[in-house]
């Protein structure tokens, strides 16, 4: 759908933003963090041209109210093929201060929402391409 997700709460402590910018993550998660001491950010980044510009500003500071990061990668959109893809690793080297897992969208990121969820973290999933519709997808059948 075309409408703008911000915090929805598709199951009990699982959400969905839409927020795919460095401060609009920081704002979510302090959020987050206001109703849960334990918040997981599952992220995909949103098109590759995008994550050059943003590179710099994914540091210990934006991701602070996360107690464990899952960093999928880049939805790629509209993009330039003259231009690298970067990889999460790339993405993530200024990130150090909690658990980092590089990851993707498949069985086992959703046991690990689903294990988190189970044991009373907030999993919180932001991003602007195939995340949402891949979480709605699981979170209907299992309800």
């Amino acid at each position: 759908s075309g409408t703008k997700r911000r915090f929805e709460k598709l199951a009990d402590n699982i959400y969905s933003d839409y927020g795919h910018h460095p401060a609009e993550i920081t704002a979510t998660l302090q959020m987050a963090r206001e109703l849960c001491d334990h918040v997981v950010l599952v992220y995909q980044p949103h098109q590759n041209i995008r994550q050059h510009e943003l590179q710099e500003q994914y540091t210990d500071k934006v991701f602070k109210d996360a107690s464990e990061v899952y960093w999928l990668p880049t939805y790629l959109t509209r993009e330039d093929p003259d231009l690298g893809i970067l990889t999460p690793e790339q993405l993530t080297k200024n990130i150090s201060e909690r658990p980092l897992h590089i990851t993707e969208l498949d069985d086992a990121l959703w046991r690990t929402i689903s294990a988190h969820r189970d044991v009373g973290h907030l999993v919180l999933c932001m991003g602007a391409g195939s995340i949402d519709g891949w979480l709605r997808k699981r979170i209907s059948p299992a309800l």
